[in-house]
């Protein structure tokens, strides 16, 4: 008896020290869990405080300063239709088209060029050492300014070379004073000077704007008219609605705020000249609300729409229409043998540069208003357009303009919606227009519509006989 009392007891000794074993066990598993825990935790803390380190160098401490990527290559889709409208034909500017054989002569001319000016020396800045350490000097930024990497085959000397041979060139073609007068042999004839003009509004044949005014400022004479100024007369012989007669008119209706803009290129100075106003509108937001096809001007006529000529300060993309009165006024368009070159460069420039489509727009515009010879003979009797393009050559060419331009910001979005309550609300109009259309012009029409007015009469005139013929019957 006492054996197994003996024996309960030290089972249950035995019993209670594993629960004690098993506590302690779990508590020692709970502490280390813990500690594990704690571990982790820390780890975890480690990394994003790493991270977050590593976010705070990144973070700029100015406002970053915007892409100076301006000059492009022309997308391979804008030039398959007419490659030689984005080639330079005679002056090579820049490295896209540098070092062709086929430019060696105009090379020589343009050294030459340089030399003359150096001779000249119209201030003591003007020597070629300064040229050169102020170009180098901003060499960067100069070489970020176009989308192709040229230091594999452009070393920093052929770099700036380039830079300032063709600034120099540019900036004695653009002096007004001084139109490189020894090259009259070569540039006497208006075509010749009319196609390295031409050259100069090329997208890919562009320098930046910065090389010509740091080359015009070390070679400014006292009381010289700024840059800007002095290269209009070169874009009035370019653009599409300027005939260049007086250099103070065109002096006189310049803003004189954009004298000291620092334009990107020639090209983008002559976009910005063509646009004017319409860039700087504050309701152009909601223009880009609505986009609807514009009916041809043959078609608006019929329907009331009165076509005029606007005045000479407007500029060639201030097309405007007055709903109440039913009046569209269109700035005079001048069409030559460079119009469509010029603004196929500013279409180029705008879409590879992602600016709003200001010259697209205003060519799609055209597009939709001049559908037909006769569209255009209305506005040429108007006044409105010049051409030395045949007829049908002038139709076309906005038509080429507008290849491959499935989709954009419209800016004449409002013009379009009030051309469209116009045409709403004149059913009547767009009624008789159809009358007219269908049946006045048309002779097969015509017939048909006298033999109808003719049978209905007899019919009438029987129909009032049997009348007359039964009330006597009846009497």
């Amino acid at each position: 008896m006492m054996t197994d009392l003996a024996e309960e007891s030290n089972s249950a000794n035995k019993d209670h020290s594993v629960i004690q074993v098993r506590e302690e066990g779990e508590r020692r598993e709970i502490e280390i869990s813990d500690v594990g825990n704690q571990t982790l935790s820390g780890n975890e803390t480690n990394k994003d405080e790493l991270l977050a380190s590593l976010i705070e160098k990144k973070l700029p401490q100015e406002f970053p300063k915007p892409d100076p990527t301006c000059i492009f290559r022309v997308p391979n889709k804008l030039g398959r239709d007419n490659e030689n409208v984005f080639v330079p034909q005679v002056v090579p500017i820049g490295p896209y088209h540098h070092g062709g054989k086929k430019f060696e002569a105009m090379e020589q001319i343009k050294l030459w060029n340089l030399q003359c000016l150096l001779k000249r020396q119209p201030t003591p800045e003007t020597c070629l050492v300064k040229f050169v350490e102020e170009i180098r000097s901003k060499e960067e930024f100069l070489r970020n300014c176009y989308d192709e990497k040229l230091g594999d085959h452009l070393s920093s000397d052929q770099f700036v070379e380039m830079m300032v041979v063709d600034g120099c060139f540019i900036l004695e073609l653009i002096r007004k004073d001084n139109p490189i007068s020894i090259y009259d042999d070569v540039f006497s004839m208006p075509e010749m000077l009319s196609i390295v003009k031409n050259d100069l509004f090329l997208l890919e044949n562009q320098l930046p704007w910065k090389v010509l005014d740091c080359l015009f400022n070390l070679t400014k004479e006292s009381g010289e008219i700024s840059l800007y100024r002095q290269t209009l007369p070169l874009i009035g012989g370019v653009m599409p609605n300027w005939m260049i007669t007086d250099y103070q008119i065109v002096v006189s209706i310049v803003d004189k705020e954009r004298e000291t803009w620092q334009f990107r290129h020639l090209l983008d100075n002559a976009g910005d000249f063509l646009v004017g106003s319409l860039s700087r509108n504050k309701d152009r937001p909601r223009r880009y609300g609505f986009w609807d096809p514009i009916p041809s001007v043959t078609h608006l006529e019929e329907i009331g729409v009165k076509f005029q000529l606007a005045s000479f300060e407007t500029e060639l993309l201030g097309i405007t229409f007055n709903r109440e009165k039913g009046v569209m006024e269109i700035p005079r368009m001048i069409i030559g043998a460079n119009t469509e070159c010029v603004l196929r460069n500013l279409i180029a420039y705008e879409r590879c540069s992602m600016k709003p489509h200001y010259i697209l727009s205003y060519a799609m515009l055209l597009n939709q208003l001049i559908k037909s010879t006769k569209d255009l003979d209305s506005l040429v009797q108007k006044g409105i357009v010049l051409t030395n393009l045949s007829k049908e050559d002038t139709v076309s060419l906005f038509n080429r303009l507008c290849d491959d331009t499935a989709s954009i910001l419209f800016v004449y979005s409002q013009l379009a919606l009030d051309v469209y309550f116009y045409n709403r609300d004149r059913w009547l109009r767009r009624w008789l227009a159809r009358i007219k259309s269908n049946y006045l012009y048309n002779p097969s029409s015509i017939w048909l519509v006298s033999n109808a007015v003719i049978i209905i009469l007899i019919l009438t005139i029987m129909q009032t006989l049997y009348s007359i013929l039964a009330y006597y019957k009846q009497n």
